[in-house]
């Protein structure tokens, strides 16, 4: 991924709510989610995502229980709680609220420039 499509550091805080929706969507295993985010375009580790799921297992935003197929390891399959939902919906509209904001500041004119004056101190 080249450095103007890279995301680096932005893509930790919107980490949560990538992996609640995703997940909102569907079940999913860890490696799963990180490929999806690998499609999505984020450049992103396991030890970046992996974390993150314990995180939100540990607040009882997502839940799990282990698949065992006939053939290959055992995988352990995270699913979004209610909890989880309201909680990427409240994550989402901070989102789009912020999002917003930026591009109302980003896309505005500059301020005027103002010409400082050549006053000296005590002059009158």
């Amino acid at each position: 991924m080249t450095e103007e499509h890279s995301f680096g550091d932005w893509i930790r805080p919107a980490l949560p709510l990538l992996l609640l929706d995703m997940l909102s969507h569907a079940p999913s295993h860890g490696y799963g989610l990180i490929e999806q985010l690998r499609e999505l375009g984020f450049d992103v580790r396991g030890t970046t995502v992996y974390p993150q799921l314990t995180k939100l297992q540990h607040a009882n935003l997502v839940s799990s229980h282990w698949q065992t197929p006939e053939t290959g390891p055992a995988r352990k399959i995270l699913t979004i709680t209610s909890e989880g939902q309201r909680h990427r919906d409240t994550l989402q509209r901070q989102w789009l609220s912020l999002q917003q904001t930026l591009n109302t500041t980003l896309d505005s004119p500059p301020p005027p420039e103002t010409t400082p004056t050549n006053h000296t101190v005590g002059a009158p």
